[in-house]
């Protein structure tokens, strides 16, 4: 009987044994694939980017970003490049590091310039068409520099946009930067780095505020500069761009009734101007003849049954317009009082 009731003992030791084996398995395997760890891992592996560690985005999720994005106010003029028929359009393209092998140029439809998001089929891509990345082996950096983009007849507030993709290794590895030169390539501002960029190998549009930059420049020059910084996971797309576009206010006064909201806004360099009756609705726009003498800058047309005439102080900021148009047998006539220039809106209340 002893013998019996030791035995019976092993074995429910061994169940009891089991049973807790099981149910640790199953809390184990809970904590392994719950969606909690799953949170956690991505935690982790977010604190390992940080620490500067190698990693490629997942595509269509990008890495953190700081955004650097301008509103576009106004009417403007801009100077485009959209490399149309595979032209260069006067970008010229230096090599940093690396081979001599300059992997800025204009393609066509190749390695994801195909998709909707800029103008196909063709755009400025930094990588190789054979592979659809940039890994030749070694370091590689090159700039594509535009030809010098003219300001003259445009006005602050002035923006830089444009259409990009882009796919690189994560972190602060394979660096893109945008600069911008006002005296010719002398000298570089940067605007925009990989900070200001989506990451995740799909087309996105910037709009960047370059007014500080720019400043009392009559002309600018773009430079997009790429650095793969190592020869290490350089296999991914590398950045395509396109639509690229310097812009300015086309006018730079705007004379606004203080009653009615009727406005008149001009170039005084051009002499273009257009002109809004805000009761009516009634616009009309033409190019007169500009005048400055000391601080009085007045616009006058006498021309196609438009007889306007614009005066503007820049010293006391006051403007006034008498605006006369004839439509067949009709005359629309009105005029506009400012007493602040500087506060102006150029649309109707």
């Amino acid at each position: 009987m002893v013998n019996k009731c030791v035995s019976r003992s092993k074995v429910l030791t061994l169940i009891e044994i089991a049973f807790v084996g099981a149910l640790a398995w199953v809390a184990l395997s809970g904590i392994l694939f719950s969606p909690n760890n799953s949170v956690q891992a991505n935690q982790d592996e977010g604190k390992k980017h940080q620490k500067g560690e190698r990693w490629i985005p997942e595509e269509g999720k990008p890495e953190p970003r700081s955004v650097k994005i301008a509103a576009l106010s106004g009417t403007q003029t801009c100077t485009t490049f959209d490399f149309a028929g595979g032209a260069t359009q006067g970008f010229t393209v230096t090599t940093q590091f690396g081979t001599p092998l300059a992997l800025w140029h204009v393609t066509n439809s190749l390695c994801r310039a195909f998709l909707p998001g800029h103008s196909n089929p063709y755009d400025l891509y930094y990588g190789q068409d054979a592979t659809c990345n940039y890994n030749t082996g070694a370091r590689n950096a090159s700039t594509a520099t535009s030809p010098t983009v003219s300001l003259t007849g445009v006005f602050p507030p002035f923006t830089l946009s444009f259409n990009y993709l882009l796919f690189v290794e994560g972190g602060g590895f394979d660096t893109p930067f945008v600069d911008i030169s006002t005296n010719g390539g002398a000298t570089w501002t940067q605007v925009l780095s990989k900070g200001n960029f989506i990451n995740d190998n799909q087309w996105h549009n910037i709009i960047a505020d370059i007014t500080s930059q720019v400043g009392a420049a009559t002309a600018v020059q773009v430079r997009y500069r790429f650095d793969s910084i190592d020869n290490i996971a350089n296999s991914t797309t590398g950045w395509h761009v396109d639509d690229i576009s310097v812009c300015g206010a086309n006018t730079n006064f705007c004379v606004q009734d203080d009653v009615t909201g009727d406005f008149v806004k001009f170039n005084s360099i051009t002499g273009e101007y257009t002109t809004q009756q805000c009761s009516t609705g009634f616009t009309a726009g033409g190019t007169g003849k500009v005048t400055t003498v000391g601080n009085t800058v007045t616009l006058s047309e006498s021309i196609g049954g438009r007889f306007n005439t614009i005066t503007v102080n820049t010293a006391t900021h006051t403007g006034s317009a008498k605006i006369r148009v004839a439509m067949g047998l009709k005359i629309v006539a009105y005029n506009i009082n400012d007493s602040n220039t500087l506060n102006n809106t150029c649309s109707c209340p």
